[in-house]
């Protein structure tokens, strides 16, 4: 379900899936990162609640590590109330030199 239909139907933080529940099914997908350099954010819901999608862009903008923009990003949530568990990761595939 896009987004904008989640939060206009109230479901944007009703869990699908959660680990220790009765029936915990894990969403699995495939992120290619051909183009390397490519920077992936997995986060929860305690981010997005607090920081918008622009300014999680203008943070990976000024990247100058994973654990940089991991810290920056949650500091900015909690700053801001940070009102459910707010938990992410970011991962950057290397880029290649020629040898």
């Amino acid at each position: 379900m896009p987004r904008e239909k989640a939060e206009q139907a109230g479901l944007y933080n009703v869990l699908a899936s959660a680990i220790g529940a009765s029936a915990a099914v894990p969403e699995v997908s495939r992120v290619n990162v051909a183009q390397r350099g490519t920077v992936i954010l997995v986060c929860t819901d305690g981010l997005t609640k607090h920081v918008s999608d622009d300014e999680i862009a203008q943070c990976f903008a000024a990247m100058e590590s994973s654990e940089q923009v991991c810290q920056q990003l949650l500091e900015l949530a909690l700053e801001r109330g940070g009102s459910d568990n707010i938990t992410l990761v970011v991962g950057r595939a290397r880029t290649v030199t020629p040898t």
